[in-house]
């Protein structure tokens, strides 16, 4: 019997072009419908030869692990095609040291969710931290937070993501975004992570110490758990602080590495006056250099300190310079730092 046509088709295609094809579908999935990406999988794999290999490859170039269905299908993923470490046995397993040179090309996306309060406390039903014994390396790290529990004075949800996170000291870029909008209370975790250089964050968490009874110790303005203003000292290599949405800069600090923030501010507002706007207000930048944001720091015992680094802050904005622009630039002026407007966004589309 004659092959059907279909199997010719996928025959004749280049392994590249199916590689391609099958890794833009599965990253459309990650970032789409989450429930689907398995049965995409199993339903590419059984195409051809070419397609099963060009699946698994994509599935391993991109990596998202959200439930423990995850997990367990990445662990068996790893395990067929490297094997385990066998100086390593028991709950103790991990892949092979072979797998390294592979996933430092991948990107690990986690989705941080899906937790449950049993009698023992708070806990997520997929266990991140053993995710490094198998993925032992990426290129990038990107982390979708959904909502969490309120308040983590007992349940600390941020402690396995930056156990998690710590394994990876070799990853340059990371993404953390959270999916809603939402005030701090939560702890900073122990884990620091070493590797990170570039950070990009969306929807930060909003400090609320001014609102404690009691107030923050005297002469300081934030508690020393304070999650959102000490999270990027969790990251002590950072230099290059990307931020997607409105933030009070001055409620975060940075570490002595950082000489670029990048923030977003398109032109999301609309007057009958100014038309479509964009605006600096929602950073207060003004005010963040005045209380030390981005401030370089010279040790005083230090006699022959190197000279300060150059900083900057880039604003990617619409057409137009944001409301505040003028002012930005004098506050940034006054304290050495350079500020870069970059147009980015065409103004939106309104109805009329």
């Amino acid at each position: 019997m004659p092959p059907h046509l279909s199997s010719l088709r996928t025959q004749m295609l280049p392994a590249e072009i199916i590689f391609d094809v099958v890794r833009e579908a599965w990253l459309t999935i990650v970032n789409g419908d989450w429930a689907l990406r398995w049965d995409f999988y199993n339903s590419i794999s059984m195409v051809s030869h070419s397609f099963n290999g060009a699946m698994q490859n994509a599935a391993l170039r991109i990596v998202a692990i959200r439930t423990p269905e995850d997990f367990k299908a990445y662990r068996c993923l790893v395990k067929r095609r490297w094997g385990l470490d066998p100086d390593y046995e028991g709950d103790n397993e991990r892949v092979h040291p072979d797998a390294t040179g592979f996933f430092v090309r991948s990107e690990l996306h986690i989705v941080l969710a899906d937790w449950i309060c049993p009698g023992s406390g708070f806990q997520y039903r997929t266990d991140y931290v053993r995710i490094a014994r198998y993925i032992p390396a990426c290129k990038s790290l990107h982390v979708l937070v959904k909502e969490l529990p309120s308040n983590d004075q007992y349940t600390l949800p941020y402690q396995p993501l930056f156990h998690f996170l710590s394994q990876y000291p070799d990853t340059r870029r990371m993404s953390l975004r959270w999916t809603y909008t939402h005030s701090n209370r939560y702890i900073l975790p122990k884990f620091s992570v070493e590797g990170v250089t570039y950070l990009r964050v969306r929807e930060f968490p909003r400090c609320i110490c001014h609102n404690h009874r009691p107030s923050p110790p005297p002469g300081k303005r934030h508690y020393d758990d304070c999650f959102s203003y000490y999270l990027m000292t969790l990251f002590p290599n950072l230099s290059h602080l990307h931020i997607d949405t409105p933030y009070f800069l001055k409620n975060l600090t940075t570490p002595p590495n950082v000489t670029l923030v990048t923030i977003e501010v398109p032109p999301v507002h609309y007057s009958t006056s100014h038309g479509q706007f964009s605006s600096l207000s929602a950073w207060n930048i003004v005010s963040a250099l005045t209380l030390g944001f981005f401030k370089t720091r010279v040790d005083p015992e230090e006699e022959n300190p190197p000279p300060p680094r150059r900083r900057k802050i880039i604003v990617n904005t619409g057409p137009q310079e944001p409301q505040g622009w003028a002012v930005a630039v004098a506050a940034c002026k006054a304290h050495n730092v350079e500020l870069e407007l970059r147009r980015v966004y065409n103004n939106p589309v309104r109805d009329k």
